[in-house]
């Protein structure tokens, strides 16, 4: 049974419904020309062109992917061209017996070379090479360690003895060897520190400083860690004469990955870029 609606009543629903209508389309028409909707609009489509870009995501992470390599390559090759390298005659043969003879018989045989220059030149020197006073046999745990220092005395005193103006004379000694880089972070190099003490004029110590300060490509460089110049002169008339100067020199090792430490706690950003202080 269907209800009775009289002609009037169904005029007065339709009337209604169209009024409902009419305001709803209204308010959609308002809203959508609202200047500050349309800002925001644009602000959300800006928004999420940024966030998924143009470029699909696995592409984007390949890139990435082929960046860090790349960036992996570069600081391998500068450790290459800035850290101290081992040459053969001066590394322990696999299958050595006798490591601290081995050591010894290399350590006679610069010695002898280095000596006949100064000689020949008229330098006084430290024929010990700043090693013990002694040709005792060292241990054997300690002969590749002593091998790296007489590698890089050899290197340095070539430099002071291929001076065009020869020194009077030098001395050398050693410190031993350690590991440093940023504090809090794992161990990043190992130094090996040397004291270098020479007598000669103006124009040889800063030749010589010089020389440290160029590295070819097939070599490693000498890190100068610090010089002092001192003069006997006392008055400001008097001539510059001879000088003696203090290089303190290092050859440095980047460590590999595997012989850091990586059990050390995340540093505080301000702290990262400080170095740990030397002994």
């Amino acid at each position: 049974m269907s209800p009775d609606v009289s002609s009037s009543a169904r005029g007065g629903l339709v009337a209604l419904l169209a009024a409902m209508l009419a305001a709803g389309g209204l308010a959609w028409w308002s809203w959508s020309e609202s200047p500050e909707v349309t800002e925001r609009l644009e602000a959300a489509k800006t928004a999420a062109g940024k966030i998924g870009g143009k470029e699909p995501l696995r592409a984007r992470v390949d890139r990435q992917r082929t960046a860090n390599a790349e960036l992996r390559d570069n600081i391998a090759q500068l450790k290459k061209e800035a850290g101290f390298h081992r040459e053969e005659r001066f590394t322990v043969p696999p299958g050595e017996r006798e490591k601290g003879k081995f050591f010894l018989n290399r350590f006679v045989e610069v010695r002898q070379d280095l000596r006949e220059q100064a000689v020949r030149r008229r330098i006084d020197s430290d024929e010990r090479l700043g090693f013990p006073p002694d040709d005792r046999v060292p241990p054997d745990d300690e002969a590749q360690q002593l091998l790296d220092m007489l590698q890089l005395t050899e290197k340095a005193l070539r430099v002071v003895l291929q001076a065009p103006d020869p020194v009077e004379w030098f001395d050398i000694a050693h410190g031993r060897p350690y590991k440093t880089g940023p504090v809090a972070r794992p161990e990043l190099l190992e130094e090996y520190p040397l004291t270098l003490k020479v007598r000669g004029s103006l124009n040889t110590v800063l030749w010589i400083l010089h020389q440290f300060g160029v590295r070819s490509e097939r070599d490693y460089p000498l890190i100068l860690r610090g010089l002092t110049i001192r003069s006997d002169n006392t008055k400001a008339k008097d001539d510059v004469q001879q000088l003696e100067a203090v290089f303190e020199l290092a050859g440095m090792s980047f460590l590999s990955d595997a012989g850091r430490d990586t059990q050390v706690a995340a540093p505080p950003r301000e702290r990262s870029a400080i170095m740990r202080a030397r002994p």
